[in-house]
């Protein structure tokens, strides 16, 4: 949580107080909101998915179960180029594949994270978001190439208590979504990973190959 100096207005009392705030995300705009994100809930990783994405860009908000560490094998949809987040959405488990490097092992990823306002958080798949890094404020010489491992390793701490989150992707099917990196367009991919907040704190990704 932050702690937030609340300041007394109209002489209604006669000093300041310090103060948690735990609101919902759309409260009041006067203050930082950080919303209690409830305890996180993980189960084995699964490789049978839900059918309710579609092929295009949006938005997931739901729940993070599981972590699949990329060369962990193919039985929960793992490879050895991503980490592959298991969201459940309205009862169903979704795929949420995010590059640490591209094959033949080549660490080609550049990461970065930031704190940025987002649109509140409402479990389903929002297609038609738009996102994109520039409008954001951040270039491609803001991110940090990474080896495969520390960005996996990052990824998973960054998650290791959260409870609700959102991405914004691709979906490459029913079952799972992809493209979590730049693309351009209004169509950038990234990790939100505490969404009932604002502002949220994001992770975004980029190829070497890109610059923007």
């Amino acid at each position: 949580m932050r702690t937030v100096v609340l300041v007394c207005l109209l002489g209604a009392c006669g000093s300041s107080s310090t103060a948690k705030i735990d609101a919902p995300a759309g409260g009041s705009a006067d203050a930082l909101l950080d919303a209690v994100d409830g305890t996180p809930t993980r189960q084995p990783c699964t490789g049978r998915f839900g059918t309710a994405l579609t092929s295009v860009y949006g938005r997931l908000d739901g729940y993070l179960v599981a972590i699949v560490q990329p060369g962990s094998g193919s039985s929960c949809n793992g490879d050895s180029d991503h980490v592959h987040l298991q969201v459940k959405m309205n009862g169903a488990i979704y795929d949420v594949a995010i590059n640490v490097g591209s094959s033949g092992n080549v660490d080609d990823v550049r990461t970065l994270t930031k704190d940025i306002p987002l649109p509140q958080w409402s479990e389903g798949w929002h297609p038609g978001a738009i996102e994109d890094y520039v409008s954001l404020g951040v270039h491609s010489t803001d991110m940090t190439q990474e080896p495969r491992a520390q960005i996996a390793s990052e990824i998973t701490a960054d998650l290791a208590s959260v409870n609700h989150i959102s991405v914004f992707g691709t979906g490459y099917g029913p079952d799972g979504a992809h493209l979590i990196h730049r693309n351009g367009g209004g169509h950038d991919g990234m990790i939100v990973m505490n969404p009932l907040s604002s502002p949220a704190h994001v992770r975004m990704f980029s190829f070497t190959n890109q610059a923007f």
